[in-house]
């Protein structure tokens, strides 16, 4: 029986990486995704610092605000928010025990919230989280085009739970993805050294 010509068999190799393509794309689609979140972008807001109107972040990355410390909590902020590598320590006042890195505003450097290394008990939920002060902020109401300070809008809206359930479910659909092209590429690779061995 005559062997298979080498171009023949790249000819199989391309017809085969075509066809691997498509499979990766439907294997892909198929992967459930986590439940959709719509937002209410009617009601969303932009984070401006006090003093030199510097966007902060928005209302997005927002899950939730700490009263006694009067802070919105911030899974993100923008690249203008600096945060301090120097670690500090608070032995009194609401941050009393606490390490944390200090958080400038890149426009004029001013003071505007704390990410915390270390706390007591009742604080540690915020660890490595973004403290935006709200002292320090102005928000822009996308609803009516106002400009309006931070202290006067309220941020409990979105748990902090839930917005970590929304997390964890992405995470978990991006691994099942890994996953499909680790089988599949593994796969093909396995068939190609297969057919190059009966070449030989």
């Amino acid at each position: 029986m005559p062997r298979r010509k080498r171009r023949d068999v790249e000819n199989t190799f391309i017809s085969s990486n075509d066809s691997m393509s498509t499979t990766i794309v439907e294997r892909l689609s198929a992967v459930e995704e986590p439940e959709r979140y719509t937002f209410d972008y009617k009601n969303c807001s932009v984070f401006h610092c006090k003093k030199c109107n510097t966007v902060l972040g928005d209302s997005l990355g927002v899950c939730g605000e700490d009263k006694f410390l009067d802070s919105i909590i911030c899974l993100k902020v923008t690249e203008d928010v600096i945060v301090k590598d120097k670690v500090e320590f608070n032995s009194e006042g609401h941050l009393a025990y606490c390490s944390y890195n200090a958080l400038h505003c890149s426009g004029c450097r001013r003071f505007v919230g704390v990410v915390l290394n270390s706390t007591p008990a009742h604080l540690s939920a915020l660890r490595k989280l973004f403290l935006l002060q709200k002292k320090q902020i102005n928000c822009y109401m996308f609803k009516n085009g106002t400009m309006v300070k931070a202290s006067m809008v309220s941020f409990e809206h979105k748990p902090m739970g839930k917005r970590f359930i929304e997390l964890r479910r992405e995470l978990e659909a991006q691994l099942k993805q890994i996953e499909c092209l680790k089988e599949m590429v593994g796969g093909q690779t396995s068939k190609q050294q297969r057919q190059e061995q009966n070449l030989t």
